[in-house]
């Protein structure tokens, strides 16, 4: 084993530290980083399974990573393991690149900075439920600073294999409230939105509320409906994570407390693979202020998510649901990876994972982390 002092690292972007340490040792099989020092060793790790339940991964994802907030980190999280009197090594996986845009999904020969972000990837042995929470506290801190985000899980879902993503639509796959829109336009705006934030929130019942906003758009004529729909903004990302899933083999759906109209001109143009929501009852080109029939609430959601997965044959750590508010915190506590995007505060105390400095293209770097488990120092 070869022990080198970090300050090697310091002026050194991490996504180059492969060629950095192939200079100093000829065969690298794992490195390790514990109390300033990184170990070099040409042993085999004892495992290395992204579905070993007695290891986690704690996956960081960013436009770019510098060495000064990785070392920053490693520090801070040895320390901490130290106070702990835990002294297990900190595992680094060798780093990867993900796609920012469709550009560079399609284009094998660009790799301007621009175009793809970085993967680092660390393992852990074992974690206590008590050094798991100082870590995220830890983690929080870090994340703000530098801009990164992260997951801390104990599976990392693979493309190598058949999985399904399962989606919310508002504020997740598009960037507004589709029915805040439509009351907007029938004037009756500022009193739908109140309540449909609050119902994000999670102080009121959905079912409820839903029922009570969709009752202020009595009459409201389906050309208003038109108008929302073209002009629906997609959350950045988007369609490069569907194109990502897809060429993966991957299925990926939309389960929505919002409406059909909208979910299925978003399968329409972009090819979802399913969509569940809401239907409006419209008579004679007039919404009649009614929902058809059951409403997609939060339980809902996650019962689609696993019967997606059994339709499709898809193993439970192939499972992701990604989504904003409280009606999704259910689906996102039955995946395997639930996935936070730029969430209501209830929703990221309890989530899995949070982007904050990502818009969609962050799960397509979550993705990819599966990758540098198998990949190779040298």
């Amino acid at each position: 084993m070869t022990q080198l002092a970090e300050t090697l690292f310091s002026n050194t972007p991490p996504i180059a530290w492969p060629q950095l340490l192939t200079l100093q040792s000829t065969e690298i099989k794992h490195v390790t980083y514990c109390q300033g020092q990184f170990n070099i060793s040409a042993q085999e790790l004892p495992t290395n399974s992204s579905n070993n339940s007695s290891h986690y991964y704690l996956t960081l994802i960013a436009p770019s990573i510098t060495s000064d907030a990785l070392l920053n980190l490693l520090s801070a999280l040895s320390q901490l393991q130290l106070s702990m009197q835990d002294s297990g090594d900190i595992i680094l996986y060798p780093p990867a690149n993900y796609a920012l845009n469709n550009n560079a999904l399609t284009d094998t020969q660009r790799a301007a900075p621009a175009n793809q972000g970085d993967i680092i990837v660390l393992g852990f042995t074992t974690l206590s439920d008590e050094l798991q929470l100082q870590f995220k506290d830890t983690l929080a801190s870090w994340r703000n600073d530098y801009h990164v985000d992260y997951a801390l899980s104990q599976t990392l879902p693979s493309l190598k294999q058949p999985g399904v993503v399962l989606m919310d639509m508002d504020s997740t796959t598009i960037q507004i409230e589709c029915i805040d829109e439509i009351a907007k336009l029938a004037g009756v705006g500022e009193q739908v939105a109140a309540v449909t934030a609050s119902a994000m929130n999670g102080e009121l019942d959905f079912s409820e509320s839903l029922r009570s906003r969709v009752a202020t758009l009595t009459n409201c004529p389906e050309g208003v409906l038109t108008q929302v729909a073209d002009a629906m903004p997609l959350m950045p990302g988007l369609e490069l994570l569907i194109a990502t899933l897809h060429q993966a083999n991957w299925k990926v759906a939309i389960a929505s407390g919002g409406f059909t109209y909208f979910a299925k001109r978003l399968q329409d143009d972009l090819g979802f693979d399913a969509v569940y929501a809401n239907e409006l009852e419209i008579v004679d080109g007039i919404l009649t202020g009614q929902i058809i029939g059951d409403i997609v609430d939060a339980q809902v959601k996650a019962d689609t998510l696993q019967a997606l997965a059994q339709e499709y044959q898809i193993a439970p750590q192939q499972t992701v649901a990604i989504g904003d508010g409280a009606n999704d915190l259910i689906m996102l506590k039955s995946a395997a990876l639930g996935v936070a995007i730029h969430a209501k505060p209830i929703v990221q105390q309890q989530a899995q994972v949070a982007l904050n400095h990502h818009d969609l293209e962050g799960l397509v770097g979550l993705l990819q982390a599966a990758r540098c488990l198998d990949a190779s120092w040298s």
